[in-house]
């Protein structure tokens, strides 16, 4: 007796079936089509915004929208209203970066030393060695020496000393030295009056050693005589 299988029976491939298969999958892939896309058109340059005519408006201006001042400063013509954009954006820019504020503001202010100076005593406030090397690589004349008082006043407040020796030996004689012994002696006497004093009794001007004596007493009124 046979006994029925419950097993479905095995399908048996015929050899030229099996052939004509394997002829299939051995056709080359036929690529899909894609969707070619035409390039964009390109942007326009975007124009950054005028500032104001007025120079006071201009500052606020700057204040207010400080890349687009950045932006303009960059690409404006040289003149008067360039050299207030910048001094707003050079300022803003020295909070974060006084070394590029003080290149931007070569570039771009004019020449405008009050500006200067005070970027470098931002950028001696965050890196006095850097700022020293910046100015003493000016020429010699007053920049060099406004920039070099600059440094000293700051360096005064942490070595009183050393900024003496700067202003001595690096700042022309001259009403901008006398300046900067002042502001350095100003801080010296706030640290050690005594030392102070003396550095002051040393001047060789007569005018110049009374200011710097009565600087000193006026720091420190109960300075021992």
């Amino acid at each position: 007796m046979e006994i029925a299988s419950n097993e479905a029976p095995a399908t048996t491939i015929e050899h030229t079936d099996l052939e004509a298969t394997t002829q299939a999958y051995r056709q080359p892939l036929r690529p899909k089509p894609q969707r070619i896309f035409s390039p964009s058109p390109a942007a326009a340059p975007i124009t950054p915004p005028e500032p104001p005519e007025d120079p006071d408006e201009a500052r606020e201006w700057a204040r207010a929208n400080p890349d687009a001042a950045l932006a303009w400063m960059l690409n404006a013509p040289a003149g008067e209203k360039r050299d207030t954009v910048a001094e707003i954006a050079c300022a803003q820019i020295a909070e974060s970066d006084p070394a590029r504020a003080v290149s931007l503001a070569e570039r771009y202010s004019g020449g405008c030393s009050n500006l200067l100076e005070n970027l470098v005593h931002r950028w001696a406030e965050q890196n006095e060695p850097a700022a020293t090397a910046y100015a003493l690589s000016k020429p010699s004349g007053e920049e060099r020496d406004r920039l070099l008082g600059r440094v000293a006043f700051t360096r005064s407040k942490e070595n009183p000393i050393e900024a003496a020796k700067l202003v001595a030996e690096w700042i022309s004689p001259g009403e901008v030295q006398n300046e900067a012994a002042i502001s350095v002696l100003h801080q010296w006497a706030s640290r050690d009056p005594n030392a102070a004093l003396a550095w002051a009794q040393m001047f060789l001007d007569d005018g110049l050693r009374a200011r710097a004596v009565a600087e000193v007493e006026n720091t420190f009124p109960t300075l021992p005589q």
